[in-house]
């Protein structure tokens, strides 16, 4: 029997590493159709990690501009108070495991000012996540999505950063000051007795672990594949553009620039300016680049001797204890980048302050720095990996192939988790731009066709009322979705560059009606609600999961998958992913599944010690880091909070993220979501 076993698994996985050409899958209650192009598992190892082609106008020293990119990532001082670095949000496998004050009251819905009560009955600002709270959508059955609904809600866990506050533009920080000038604000939904805690965003934070490879980043998409060295719109900010001098005494002429697949320096410029999680608002990169040009890297911060990037650099003290690196941002910055971006002494005014040219261009340097330091984090070496290169045949378990073979078959989660780094929104997403295949038309949930953006779907996590995800708009009003910019554009030619992101479609890449080309009246579009499909790789150690950060489990994430999502039924042709006019978004290959609680088991096994890079469980170069000091709620509960003497605020409870070196911290390594460490017997 175990012999007949072992050669069932070993067929299906042999299926699954070949490829599903076109299948269908039989099951008790019927046939149902693959409907997503084919797809196969494939290895990391060896994937060329995409950066602009012109790259080299700008950065004149790789090793030298992701030195700088490590540093400004892991320094609190980049955060308006001091204490708040891009790492605060992507220390733990590039993700957030933070418990205390996570919760966001659905910013992005139709309620964003209230707060609902967790299964155990509390929540709201600074409350302390419990188990008992997961998941965020229960149900009478759960193997049926239309049962009763014993508990919902549609706050998220999210990540904290700031206290609300106004940048006082008028009276600028001072060079080498801790922190920002701010006007403190009073924020009523980030408040508990009257003090005001640091908000959360209303999001969960995705890992930054090969996130180099997303053609676009954020959730919905806004940290465009097109870098302008200034904010995440690439083209679409029209008023975009770099101060460049061809000499020392020659005045910086403002010029509009474009990096293409440069979604992480897209990305990376986004935080430091949000009044939600690095700074307070209204304030500019010129600003910020006063205040810490001259700082040495990560001051207050220990290094260790042996960090994989700044152990070199590492600055020593009388005790032997290193506080930050020996150089100052403003030279490393000259040693990373090309002179006509840095090198003029004629200031540069802009909303009538005057700034030197290299604190105008701050937000191109940063930008490019933080790209360049995560084109390093790229997580390749996972027992998959050793499997599917062969260096390691037997990596896997027998419970780990069946949970690859039911991932790749009756689970459909190849679909859309597929390509080296288990996303569609990485590096199939890039050949398919390079095949102007940005844009999908595909038979959706309900039998009808329409289109959508590649590598973006909506599985039915929550009603698409509460967050449009791709469906939304940027600053500048023009819709994220490539599918509703090729709408748009009516009937375009091949030739044609849709505006505003300048991309081209060819409808002979089509799933349905290849090569018939469209119009608004042809074919609905299907992108309200639809989010970026995460990377698995490593998802043993990012929880909680979805956009919302609803499950805490991967088991969790399995169930919802296995009951077809949490979408309502609301007649036969629609159901809650649907909105306005369209009765549903939702993608065809969110159905019941009818998994066994043996393929279950297999699948969440399959997800987590075969998809986990034990670097980065160790916290192993090149995912090493700096010391880093986190806010992980406040003193007191959701109740009453210790107030802060020096700022008014709620007190800051202060958890210790460790230095580590190359060989990081195998001995205690990062472990899933969970509350081990979330004892609060006082302040720290």
């Amino acid at each position: 029997m175990f012999m007949k076993a072992g050669n069932k698994i070993i067929a299906l996985v042999a299926a699954a590493l070949a490829g599903i050409a076109a299948y269908t899958t039989t099951y008790a209650q019927g046939v149902l159709p693959i409907i997503h192009p084919p797809a196969q598992f494939e290895s990391l190892k060896g994937v060329i990690v995409p950066l602009p082609t012109n790259l080299a106008d700008f950065v004149k020293n790789k090793p030298m501009a992701i030195r700088l990119g490590k540093a400004l990532f892991w320094d609190m001082s980049i955060g308006g108070d001091g204490k708040t670095s891009c790492a605060s949000c992507h220390f733990h496998a590039g993700a957030d495991n933070r418990s205390a004050n996570q919760l966001s009251p659905g910013l992005n819905g139709p309620n964003p000012t209230v707060y609902n009560p967790t299964q155990t009955g509390a929540g709201g600002p600074n409350y302390l996540l419990v188990r008992q709270d997961f998941p965020f959508h229960v149900l009478a059955d759960p193997l049926n999505r239309n049962s009763a609904v014993l508990f919902d809600t549609d706050d998220v866990t999210s990540s904290q950063g700031v206290f609300p506050g106004e940048f006082n533009a008028v009276a600028p920080v001072v060079a080498n000051a801790q922190a920002d000038n701010c006007q403190n604000i009073v924020d009523t939904r980030f408040n508990v007795g009257g003090h005001s805690t640091r908000r959360v965003e209303p999001r969960n934070t995705p890992t930054t672990i090969n996130a180099v490879f997303n053609y676009r980043n954020f959730w919905d998409g806004r940290a465009n594949n097109v870098f302008n060295g200034v904010n995440p719109f690439g083209f679409r900010d029209t008023n975009a553009g770099v101060y460049v001098a061809a000499t020392t005494a020659a005045t910086p002429v403002k010029t509009a620039i474009s990096m293409l697949n440069a979604s992480t320096a897209s990305q990376a410029v986004g935080p430091p300016l949000s009044g939600f999680e690095m700074s307070c608002a209204s304030k500019t990169f010129p600003f910020l680049a006063q205040r810490i040009l001259g700082r040495r890297g990560l001051m207050g911060q220990n290094v260790d001797n042996t960090d994989s990037v700044l152990g070199v650099d590492r600055y020593p003290t009388a005790t032997g204890v290193g506080t930050g690196i020996k150089s100052t941002y403003l030279t490393m910055l000259q040693a990373a980048f090309v002179n006509k971006y840095w090198q003029s002494t004629v200031p540069v005014v802009i909303g009538g302050v005057s700034f030197k040219q290299r604190e105008a261009n701050f937000a191109l340097f940063f930008g490019l720095a933080i790209m360049m330091y995560e084109s390093t984090l790229v997580s390749d070496d996972a027992p998959l990996d050793r499997m599917l290169t062969g260096t390691d045949p037997n990596a896997l378990t027998s419970e780990e192939l069946l949970g690859m073979a039911v991932f790749a078959g009756k689970g459909k989660c190849i679909a859309c988790h597929h390509g080296p780094e288990l996303t569609a929104a990485g590096t199939p997403l890039r050949a398919a731009a390079e095949e102007h295949g940005l844009v999908e038309r595909m038979l959706m949930a309900e039998n009808a066709v329409a289109h959508y953006d590649s590598g973006f779907y909506n599985i039915g996590v929550r009603p698409t009322i509460e967050d449009l995800g791709v469906g939304g708009q940027d600053p500048f009003g023009n819709p994220l979705s490539f599918t509703r910019q090729y709408q748009n554009a009516g009937i375009p030619d091949n030739g044609v560059n849709i505006q505003p992101d300048r991309f081209q479609v060819n409808p002979c890449t089509f799933s349905v009606d290849p090569c018939v080309k469209s119009t608004p009246a042809n074919f609905r579009e299907a992108v309200d609600g639809s989010f970026k499909v995460p990377t698995l790789r490593n998802v043993e150690l990012t929880g909680p999961y979805f956009h919302n950060g609803s499950r805490s489990t991967l088991e969790q994430v399995v169930e919802f998958y296995n009951r077809g999502g949490d979408s309502r039924s609301v007649d036969p042709n629609s159901d809650t992913t649907g909105l306005g006019n369209n009765p549903s978004n939702k993608d065809a290959d969110i159905t019941e599944l009818f998994l066994t609680v043996e393929e279950k088991s297999a699948l969440a096994a399959f997800l987590k010690r075969p998809l986990t890079d034990d670097r980065v469980r160790c916290d192993k170069a090149p995912f090493d880091h700096p010391e880093l000091l986190i806010p992980d709620g406040h003193s007191g509960d959701n109740i009453w909070t210790d107030l802060d003497p020096l700022t008014g605020n709620s007190l800051d409870y202060v958890r210790t993220i460790f230095a580590t070196g190359a060989a990081g911290h195998c001995a205690t390594p990062l472990v899933p979501f969970d509350w081990t460490l979330r004892d609060r017997p006082g302040t720290q």
